[in-house]
């Protein structure tokens, strides 16, 4: 659901107008980037890892077929 323009400049100066609800709303952006960094890094490493499992997986020799 979009918020429309003016209502959203609206609210964002609801907010910077009134300092307790500016402090509040930046915590809150604060902790939810922190969160979307921490998120981020959790998948990078997670591929990561990944991708050099599957480098391990081709170097493997193929094995001969049982005489």
């Amino acid at each position: 659901m979009t918020a429309p323009t003016d209502d959203l400049h609206s609210e964002l100066d609801r907010i910077a107008s009134d300092s307790q609800t500016h402090t509040l709303f930046r915590a809150e952006l604060d902790r939810a980037m922190a969160e979307h960094v921490a998120k981020e890094a959790e998948l990078t490493a997670f591929a990561e890892a990944a991708a050099e499992a599957l480098q391990v997986l081709v170097r493997l020799p193929t094995r001969e077929p049982a005489a």
